[in-house]
This record gives C-alpha cells, structure tokens and sequence, in this order.
C-alpha cells in the first residue's frame, strides 16, 4: 500500500488513489492552481464526510494529502514530459492496471468539467473534447485478458492518456503562462508544501 493510498484510507476517503490523482490533474488543467487545490480539497472532504469543524483532527493525513498535490503540480510543470496517470505497476494483474486507469480517467474527466463549470463553462477545443470523449470511454473498459497483445494494448492506452492530458494541459493552460502553482502576487503563498 503506498503513502497515497494510507492518507485517503486514514480520511476515509472512498475514491480509489487513481481517482484522486485523475482529479487533481484534470482541476490543474482546467483550473489555476490555488482553486484547483481548493475544489480537490473540498471534494475530497466531502467524499469522506468531514465537517469543516472536524479538518484539525485530521491534519496529519491531510499533510500528506497535500504534499502529494504539490507533487502532482511539479510533476505536470516538469519540462521532461516524464508525468504519468497513477496506475500500478506492471506486477499488479493487467484488469487491476485497467480498472485503475478507468478510474483516473473518470477524475480527470470529471476534474476539468468541475474546473471549467467555475469559469462559465468555456467552450472547449475540439481536440480537447475528443480528448475527453475517449477518457471517458476509458473509464468504462474492463479487461479479460492478460496475454501480451493486452497487455501491448493497455500500454498503448496509457501512453494515450498521458499524452493527452499533456496535451489538454497545454491547450487550456498554455505554456507562455506562468506554470502551473506560479502567482502573479510575488506575496502570495501559492501553494503550501
């Protein structure tokens, strides 16, 4: 079980850490950074049934659940285009790797329709909406197999869906902007790590 994982378990979180991940990277791509963070938050409380009143009692794990945001930022700000969809390795059974990238699908998908619906619903790109269409017919896909044409054809999804959220990425939040975390407000805190 990896430190993800222990931090939604420990908020009692019930979304699956792909999910989470999808989510926060589809709120970035759609959203600046200091809201996006906000929204993931308050979707992540709100699946766990925590009460504003009761956030101190669980400041540990919402410690971790933040570093791991931060993380997500650095990853898709990275200029080596390494980011990637969290899905297990290649030791976990391939219908797992499926069933995990199904899920990030739905949390990017769902995270940019909540990012956009917070600027009056922008009208999207049509790549981007193509981009989205297939995600969410990803999300549905269930895997039977495990032979090594799968398991070629789950690679080649994967490699689809980090491309296309970098792509995504790069239509709703251009690259001559300021990077993904960065303020305009030098007294700003952006975002806490």
């Amino acid at each position: 079980m990896n430190a993800q994982q222990l931090a939604l378990d420990e908020l009692e979180v019930p979304l699956p850490p792909s999910e989470v991940h999808g989510l926060a990277a589809g709120l970035l791509c759609s959203e600046e950074s200091t809201r996006a963070k906000s929204l993931w938050f308050r979707e992540l409380l709100e699946s766990a049934g925590i009460a504003a009143e009761d956030v101190a009692a669980h400041a540990d794990a919402l410690r971790r659940v933040d570093a791991w945001f931060g993380g997500i930022v650095a990853e898709l700000n990275a200029t080596d285009l390494a980011w990637q969809p969290l899905v297990p390795g290649e030791d976990a059974a391939l219908a797992e790797r499926v069933r995990a990238l199904g899920d990030f699908c739905g949390g990017f998908t769902y995270g940019v329709s909540l990012g956009l619906g917070n600027q009056g619903n922008r009208p999207l790109p049509a790549e981007t909406r193509e981009i989205l269409d297939d995600f969410q017919a990803i999300d549905g896909v269930d895997a039977d197999g495990d032979d090594e044409q799968d398991e070629a054809a789950f690679a080649e999804l994967l490699e689809y869906v980090r491309v296309g959220v970098l792509f995504i990425l790069e239509e709703l939040r251009p690259a001559e902007a300021a990077p993904i975390g960065a303020t305009e407000d030098p007294s700003s805190p952006g975002i806490a790590h």
